[in-house]
């Protein structure tokens, strides 16, 4: 057999390899369809690319995808990348900005946040913990709210990649809203890897976190001369809710939790019996810091989970834990007269 019979055999061997290949991939993929009812045939095939940098690239096709979920909602691993590789605006002027809110107060977002927001023909995807004086500064009437109640909270964020999806694909600038710093337990860093699969690198515009604005605003220092030269910020929640390892200890240490408020006497027990705090530790919750329904409660590891069942404390709230919680609120430190209890004003009620 001469060289170019070879070679001829060689192409042809691979061309019907690649095609068994993509036949299985297909098999593959119609089995998995037809064990859901609410899913459509997904279609497999592959296209050369050329990006900006001159490179070919083959990436894999899907079309006429919806995998759904239980709600309806087409899986956002199933849904179609909208450019070969993250561009920061599609052809079609989709593009999207991630955004955080800060505590609440409108007067607390940065500069760039606010002129964004007053953008009338933005879309925005909002948490659905964002302050109402926040979602009242909105210009646009394009206004989602995430339905992130407890026990869907994995439904609803797929619900989120949905929309935003949807709305890149129509050319919108898609604007992201989250409570605080998205990036501070707030899942920013996982939406940006996901709207980079879509096929758009997101703007990140910062926000002030609770974890430090939030205690300031209930008139508590997290750190303080003498008393607290440490901060530690966990969330009360860890992946498939389970409960996050907790730091040990230290008198000159300082704990702010960020959505926790669900699991207060699960914590404050988990501190003492495994994390070695004095039942007495002081912990201080504050609500809804910055927006005018604010409200600031005060107690002790035996006390303070029966306090905000007492007054209600709901979600946003920050707990902050240590003794940086009686620097400013105690009426006489020498005396050991300590506040316990609900606190509506802080500036008021503490002179």
């Amino acid at each position: 057999m001469n060289r170019k019979a070879t070679l001829i055999l060689i192409l042809i061997h691979n061309a019907f390899s690649a095609a068994r290949s993509n036949a299985d991939k297909i098999a593959f993929v119609s089995t998995k369809v037809r064990n859901n009812r609410r899913s459509r045939l997904v279609i497999l095939g592959y296209e050369n690319e050329r990006n900006t940098e001159g490179f070919d690239h083959s990436r894999k096709l899907t079309k006429q995808i919806e995998i759904t979920n239980e709600w309806g909602i087409p899986e956002s691993d199933s849904l179609e990348p909208l450019s070969p590789f993250p561009v920061k605006e599609l052809p079609n002027q989709g593009r999207i900005t991630l955004l955080g809110s800060g505590p609440g107060d409108p007067e607390l977002l940065t500069m760039k946040a606010h002129k964004i927001l007053q953008d009338p023909n933005i879309m925005v995807i909002a948490d659905r913990l964002v302050s109402k004086e926040i979602m009242d500064i909105i210009a646009t009437e394009d206004v989602k709210t995430a339905r992130k109640l407890p026990g869907c909270s994995e439904l609803a964020q797929e619900e989120i990649y949905w929309w935003v999806h949807q709305g890149i694909k129509k050319g919108k600038h898609v604007v992201r809203l989250k409570i605080g710093d998205p990036f501070v337990f707030g899942r920013g860093g996982e939406e940006v890897l996901k709207f980079r699969r879509f096929g758009v690198a997101s703007s990140i515009v910062p926000g002030v976190s609770a974890a430090f604005s939030a205690p300031l605003l209930g008139s508590i220092p997290v750190t303080h001369r003498g008393v607290s030269n440490q901060v530690v910020m966990c969330t009360g929640y860890g992946r498939n809710g389970t409960s996050p390892d907790l730091i040990q200890y230290h008198k000159e240490q300082t704990i702010v939790f960020l959505m926790a408020v669900g699991k207060l006497r699960e914590l404050c027990g988990r501190l003492i019996e495994f994390a070695g705090y004095p039942s007495k530790t002081p912990v201080a919750i504050v609500e809804r810091a910055g927006c005018p329904e604010q409200r600031t409660v005060v107690g002790n590891m035996e006390t303070i989970a029966d306090i905000a069942k007492e007054n209600n404390i709901k979600p946003p709230s920050t707990i902050v834990v240590g003794d940086v919680v009686c620097v400013l609120l105690d009426k006489n430190q020498e005396a050991g007269v300590e506040i316990s209890g609900l606190i509506q004003n802080c500036a008021t009620s503490v002179e």
